[in-house]
């Protein structure tokens, strides 16, 4: 399904009428959307991971960022779902992020500034938001453990994902380019100076007094990326990153800057920008140096296809619902679980 296609089945999340109240979301009169067995998922909910997604990876294209979240929270339904057969206890981990989010309230000193201080790492906005996010983490660690074969099933040992042998490790080499020639690559960082609540200076006037000192040359590139409170070293152009950044990454020299235009997102207060530290020139790859990078890459590839087929699985014996009210949600839901989804019946939610 095309991306133009998804924005406007997620556009169309706004606009539906119906009231339901459901969990995991603080908004009252939040409208079902997709139902996986008994946990549902509401427009609110979409909208709520979408802000976080943006926020926690503010490279990424917010289009992208509105596309995951629908994924997002059909597969961490899914993740519940399958935890309960794998008897993994559900309420014990609800219990122990209980206990966490009482450790970093305790650790931050109080309630105002774990919120401020999950705001600027999260995006999160209150503490029932943090623990569902701690949860959710605890629960799919679990899940992924078992299923990558990281940790063992309950009575049935580990499940073994076999390591490429070397003759598909020649083989990659041979058919595929990108394993013999290593293309120019620009390497930049995204740095992010927050608002801090003990802090007499504001992160314009950081990031002014660090560029200046940058630009005479009393700082060096890195000791500007030091001061910075987050730091994201990226090489080239990743996949879904936002079309600014990319214009500007494609075109910039080792050296340059860019800070982010404000957007509604991210935290109040704070400041991003780019960096480009590092233009790396094209150059060969010997079949040595290639080959633990085509092990790893095959092995994740296989790791990839068994958490596919763990979704597919786990989806062909749950009952999935999905709303009529939003045109085109239903056949990508579809898409994604690999399996059709029927028409609603009127009795139905």
């Amino acid at each position: 399904m095309k991306i133009s296609h998804i924005l406007l089945v997620f556009s169309a999340l706004l606009c539906i009428a119906r009231p339901v109240v459901a969990q995991g979301s603080n908004v009252a009169d939040a409208t079902v959307i997709i139902k996986v067995d008994d946990y549902l998922i509401t427009s609110a909910d979409a909208i709520k991971e979408a802000r976080r997604l943006f926020h926690r990876n503010p490279l990424i294209a917010q289009e992208a960022s509105k596309i995951m979240a629908i994924s997002n929270l059909v597969r961490q339904a899914l993740t519940l779902q399958a935890a309960a057969k794998l008897e993994i206890p559900l309420a014990h981990y609800h219990s122990a992020a209980g206990e966490f989010v009482l450790k970093e309230i305790e650790r931050a000193g109080s309630k105002n500034n774990f919120l401020l201080e999950k705001n600027n790492e999260l995006g999160m906005l209150d503490i029932e938001e943090f623990h569902d996010f701690i949860y959710h983490s605890f629960v799919h660690t679990q899940v992924m453990g078992i299923v990558t074969g990281n940790q063992e099933t309950a009575g049935k040992g580990l499940r073994v994902i076999l390591d490429p042998s070397p003759a598909e490790i020649r083989r990659a080499y041979k058919e595929n380019q990108e394993f013999r020639m290593a293309p120019e690559v620009i390497k930049w960082s995204y740095l992010k100076f927050y608002k801090k609540s003990n802090s007499g200076q504001i992160p314009t006037e950081i990031v002014a007094k660090a560029l200046a000192d940058l630009d005479d040359g009393s700082i060096s590139a890195q000791e500007l990326i030091n001061l910075a409170d987050d730091a994201i070293a990226n090489v080239g152009q990743p996949e879904d990153t936002a079309t600014w950044i990319i214009d500007f990454v494609s075109s910039a020299s080792t050296g340059e800057y860019r800070i982010a235009e404000k957007n509604n997102i991210g935290s109040q207060g704070s400041v991003s920008m780019i960096i480009v530290t590092e233009s790396v020139p094209a150059r060969a790859y010997s079949f040595n140096e290639a080959q633990p990078v085509i092990a790893k890459l095959l092995t994740d590839k296989k790791r990839e296809k068994v958490v596919e087929d763990f979704y597919a699985e786990t989806a062909a014996v749950v009952d999935i619902w999905v709303t009529d009210d939003v045109p085109g949600l239903k056949n990508f839901v579809s898409q994604m679980i690999g399996r059709h989804i029927p028409v609603n019946n009127p009795e139905e939610l």
